[in-house]
C-alpha cells in the first residue's frame, strides 16, 4: 500500500532534481537508494568507531577474533554437549 509524507517545496525539488538524474521511474525508487546509502554510511560510521576503540585499548584485531572465536567454541559446547 502507498503511503502519503509531506515534504518540504525544496526537499521536493531536489528530490525529483536526483530522479531525473539517475533516471529513475518515481521518487520511490530514489528514496530506497538513499536509506541503503543512509545505512552504509552509519554501518561504516560504526566500523570506524569500533575500530578507533580497539586502537585505544591497544587490541590487535587478530586478538579479539582469537578471543571471540573461543568464547564462540565454549558456548557451543555448553549449547550442543556431546
Amino acid at each position: 500500500s502507498m503511503k502519503t509524507i509531506g515534504i518540504s517545496e525544496e526537499t521536493h525539488k531536489e528530490l525529483i532534481t536526483l530522479k531525473l538524474e539517475e533516471n529513475n521511474k518515481n521518487a520511490d525508487e530514489i528514496i530506497k537508494k538513499l536509506i541503503l546509502e543512509y545505512r552504509k554510511i552509519q554501518f561504516m560510521k560504526a566500523s570506524l568507531l569500533f575500530n578507533q576503540k580497539l586502537k585505544e585499548k591497544n587490541i590487535p584485531l587478530k586478538k579479539l577474533l582469537k578471543k571471540s572465536k573461543a568464547i564462540r567454541g565454549e558456548i557451543a559446547d555448553e549449547l550442543f554437549p556431546d
